[in-house]
């Protein structure tokens, strides 16, 4: 069965289509994609269309130029790699541009089928709707769930220093200059003389200890076995307690899909273990891993076939205490070869704001379209009545569900930031039908990073 998703946006229009997995079922996941367009209204007239090969490589080159604007650290270009058939890349001003291959990927090039590359020139506002598209595409499970943006973290040696290189070169110069001033002070004082005593120890036997030599000394072997253990560990998590923790509910989210993303892609290879593998593990504000601690003795046992030995940052000053601020994560490697990282208690005050409201399979369903735009203007409008202004700095995404006659059954996060900061939005107050049995129809509701509330059908609006 040929289906259509659309995501619509004022400066972007997204349109899929192609054939679902189940016939009898127009919502189910698309097992094939036929053609993927792209409409950008304002910017061309020509309307971007290709397969499964354009839409990831359009994914995948707004998702990795968007990161690198909201973070401002840009992201290397690897050499060697193939060229991407779309591409994003800033311009002058406030302007970037698109670029898109016309010429196919694998071909050889000559004077009759060569193309020159699609250059479309998209403003700030532009881009950030097409950024928008690609995201609802991104949480849409119901259109093609294996299609994912895959996230970076990049490494702190290409951010640029906060302070300047002299003012951090000068205390290493300062203690440089403290220590031969006193070696040179030392040079003049005389040795003292030592007159050798014969050491009691020959004249008394040893007296008995209470203490259990295992419990102070090394090994059995002379080794000190305090090492292992801490390594086991991934270094000494009591410095980092008092470190001041991210409060951010959007950068919690983000560190957490990072993190994820992270140790999936390391373990992808590793042995599976027979249980759940839990740490606790502390993540800093750039994604470095800082250290780690098991939370269960088979994760003591196989810690080293988990990629936190290989991944966790160890710092220069590895005795001083942890100054920037810092997260916690639980991480899950589980015995069917899925990481599961979820934030602790302690990982952010808005945690406490985290909903665990999920909806069930939806049943008799609101058919009519006209009675679907009325719900949809009335979900708009109860919103928008009690809705403040919100902290989050990346949009929270809902599927939220209506009676026939406009009450909300419930609600359910679609994206991480949404889970952990539900309770900021006017949607737990909205709930009044939690158990009714009416007809229902599913909306999606976006709570945008620039303050734009928007509400459509969760299926597409009908014809």
């Amino acid at each position: 069965m040929t289906v259509q998703r659309q995501y619509t946006l004022p400066h972007c229009n997204l349109i899929l289509e192609g054939l679902s997995t189940d016939a009898n079922d127009p919502l189910s996941p698309l097992a094939v994609l036929m053609n993927a367009e792209c409409h950008l209204p304002g910017a061309t007239d020509a309307t971007l269309t290709g397969g499964r090969e354009f839409l990831d490589s359009l994914v995948a080159a707004v998702s990795r130029y968007g990161q690198q604007q909201l973070s401002g650290v840009p992201y290397p270009s690897t050499a060697g790699n193939p060229p991407s058939m779309v591409e994003v890349k800033p311009g002058e001003g406030p302007y970037h541009h698109l670029i898109v291959q016309q010429q196919p990927l694998g071909e050889p090039v000559s004077d009759i089928n060569a193309q020159l590359p699609l250059d479309i020139k998209l403003s700030t506002v532009q881009f950030y709707d097409l950024m928008e598209a690609v995201d609802q595409l991104l949480a849409d499970s119901q259109t093609l769930p294996d299609l994912n943006a895959q996230f970076q973290a990049v490494s702190r040696r290409l951010v640029q220093p906060t302070e300047p290189i002299a003012q951090r070169a000068a205390p290493a110069a300062l203690g440089a200059a403290a220590l031969v001033a006193a070696g040179l002070a030392l040079f003049f004082v005389p040795l003292p003389e030592f007159e050798p005593t014969r050491p009691e120890s020959e004249s008394s036997p040893p007296a008995e200890s209470s203490t259990n030599p295992l419990e102070t000394n090394p090994g059995a072997n002379g080794e000190n076995n305090a090492p292992a253990a801490l390594a086991a560990e991934g270094g000494d998590l009591d410095q980092l307690e008092n470190a001041p923790a991210i409060t951010d509910a959007a950068t919690i989210a983000l560190l957490q899909a990072d993190l994820t993303t992270r140790l999936q892609t390391a373990w992808a290879d590793a042995p599976r273990p027979s249980g759940d593998l839990v740490y606790r593990t502390v993540v800093s504000e750039d994604g470095d891993i800082l250290g780690y601690k098991y939370e269960n003795d088979l994760a003591l046992a196989e810690v080293e076939n988990t990629p936190f030995p290989e991944l966790t940052f160890v710092p220069v000053a590895s005795a001083a205490p942890v100054q920037e601020r810092v997260a916690q994560f639980i991480a899950t490697f589980t015995p069917t070869g899925e990481v599961v990282v979820e934030p602790t208690a302690t990982a952010s005050t808005s945690a406490t704001a985290a909903t665990s409201e999920t909806l069930p399979a939806l049943g008799d369903r609101v058919t009519d379209g006209d009675r679907i735009r009325a719900l949809n203007s009335t979900l708009y409008d109860s919103i928008l009545a009690e809705l403040e202004p919100l902290s989050a700095n990346e949009a929270l995404r809902f599927r939220v569900r209506l009676t026939e006659s406009g009450e909300v059954v419930g609600y359910e996060p679609v994206n991480a930031a949404a889970r952990l900061m539900a309770a900021e939005t006017p949607l737990p107050g909205l709930v009044t039908a939690a158990n009714s049995t009416a007809d229902q129809a599913d909306f999606q509701v976006v709570f945008t990073e620039r303050g734009v509330l928007e509400v459509s059908p969760w299926d597409g609006w009908p014809q």
